[in-house]
């Protein structure tokens, strides 16, 4: 993305903290620094920060050893490092003493970690430190054309890995198997899994929504649960599929049934305008009409961007409205402990008129 596109991000939070009377804005190292700034690091021990105050300008704040990549990365001019030995909250210190702010409001990125928060705290006692993320994520839940385009990419490639990985499950082999293939594959085709060990629940351990592949052996009667996402360019793909080894049981069948009603009718729902909770009850309301309300144990959908979870969230409660570019998954699921589960998920973006879809992968329930 070019320097344009991450500058008018800045200029679009510093006019929403004005708008809350809030004087700055804190982001560690984080997809947030990420989104405002285009450098995309991992947080160690060495503080590293973004800082944004309301007269528009953003300044980075990092470790000295670091400064020629960021200076290589970044469109952001003002670099202020420290070296080993030197007191990174210092620097903050001076920023804020500079720009009149050491009795300001500052809102903090909630990524930020605790120490260096309460470091913060302690060199500038008088400054109230308020939750940011609520700044950012309101510019984070509607996803431009760039955005848009790299999560279709990716999505485009999480299908073809579903493809590969399906048709190579045989009983026999393990859940780990499958996982470690779901990573070589999203390697191959140019993208990488967004979680190092995925989802791949086999048997009765289907049931558990957030289990994670282990060496159990898949046998003949197993339903498998296959849930992961892609990462392109820090963006992300979400989809989960379930397959069955072995002839379904009538039960699993209706219970298929009712999960791929419920996902593609609350799919088909979604339309600007209408709130989060209003569309995570189409799906709960086709379920509870066939009697698995109670198996039903999840909110229907959440958001997806540069993060696999991230707003908008689609449960009760949730009376967020939604607009066009928003993205988020569907993924209504039964989980009957003991026996087995079926989930099936997609990730979709909001239009003028409705939704489209990032993945495409048959519905249609694949026996092996």
């Amino acid at each position: 993305m070019n320097k344009e596109i991450h500058k008018n991000r800045i200029e679009k939070l510093v006019k929403i903290l004005k708008e809350h009377v809030v004087s700055g804005y804190i982001s560690g190292l984080s997809d947030n620094l990420y989104y405002f700034s285009n450098y995309y690091g991992i947080q160690y021990e060495r503080f590293f920060a973004l800082v944004v105050t309301t007269d528009g300008e953003a300044i980075l704040v990092v470790p000295k050893l670091e400064k020629d990549q960021v200076r290589n990365t970044t469109w952001i001019e003002n670099i202020v490092t420290w070296a080993d030995g030197e007191d990174p909250f210092e620097k903050i210190y001076s920023i804020f003493k500079e720009k009149k702010l050491l009795n300001s409001k500052i809102a903090v990125d909630n990524t930020l970690r605790s120490d260096f928060l309460l470091a913060l705290q302690e060199k500038l006692p008088q400054v109230c430190f308020i939750v940011g993320s609520n700044f950012s994520n309101i510019l984070r839940r509607v996803k431009s054309a760039e955005e848009k385009n790299l999560m279709m990419n990716v999505g485009s490639i999480q299908d073809k890995v579903y493809d590969k990985v399906i048709a190579s499950i045989n009983a026999g082999i393990s859940e780990m198997y499958i996982a470690d293939l779901i990573l070589s594959t999203f390697k191959e085709l140019g993208s990488k899994c967004s979680s190092p060990l995925p989802i791949v629940a086999s048997g009765q351990f289907s049931a558990q929504p957030h289990y994670r592949a282990t060496n159990k052996i898949i046998s003949i009667g197993d339903s498998i649960v296959m849930d992961c996402g892609g990462d392109l360019d820090h963006y992300k793909s979400d989809m989960t599929r379930t397959v069955f080894v072995g002839k379904p049981s009538k039960e699993f069948l209706t219970i298929y049934d009712i999960v791929r009603k419920a996902q593609e009718t609350a799919f088909k729902s979604v339309k600007p305008g209408r709130t989060c909770e209003e569309i995570d009850q189409v799906a709960r309301d086709i379920i509870e009409k066939e009697g698995y309300g109670k198996y039903f144990i999840h909110r229907t959908w959440h958001g997806i961007g540069l993060e696999s979870h991230e707003e908008p969230y689609i449960v009760k409660g949730n009376k967020l409205i939604l607009e066009p570019g928003m993205t988020f998954s569907i993924e209504p699921g039964i989980y009957l402990p003991g026996k087995f589960g079926v989930r099936i998920e997609d990730c979709v973006i909001v239009t003028e008129t409705g939704a489209e879809a990032f993945t495409h992968f048959t519905h249609d329930l694949i026996t092996i």
